[in-house]
């Protein structure tokens, strides 16, 4: 076998080779999935993971502490549930009353979370 016909099986298998691999390429955007609530402002808040249980606290200075907008989940969560669409629950409070209950469903890529179901706008 000569040397072009050595290099051109390489150059193929190669080709072949690096078409299998799913090529991703991501933003580098950090997303994250907000419920917008009309009235009172809560004093406390959290998303509840319901498939584990976690409880999961995020700052409202990751939505430029905007009156009235709270963080549902993250990017920061997107390795965990990376391919796949989980339910989550965001609990808002004032002054320890129980005042939003609302279910999400919350999916993730290779690279983001994304918004699949519930309510974004509450109103008290």
């Amino acid at each position: 076998m000569n040397i072009k016909k050595i290099f051109l099986v390489a150059l193929l298998l190669g080709t072949v080779v690096a078409c299998k691999e799913d090529p991703v390429a991501c933003t580098m955007e950090f997303r994250t999935v907000t419920v917008t609530v009309t009235g009172p402002a809560l004093t406390s808040y959290y998303t509840l993971r319901t498939a584990t249980g976690d409880t999961i606290r995020i700052s409202q200075e990751n939505v430029g502490g905007m009156a009235g907008v709270y963080p549902i989940l993250d990017d920061s969560f997107q390795s965990v549930i990376e391919g796949r669409t989980e339910n989550f629950v965001f609990k808002g409070f004032i002054n320890d009353s129980l005042v939003v209950n609302q279910s999400y469903g919350i999916a993730a890529d290779k690279c983001h979370i994304n918004y699949v179901s519930g309510n974004l706008n509450v109103t008290l």
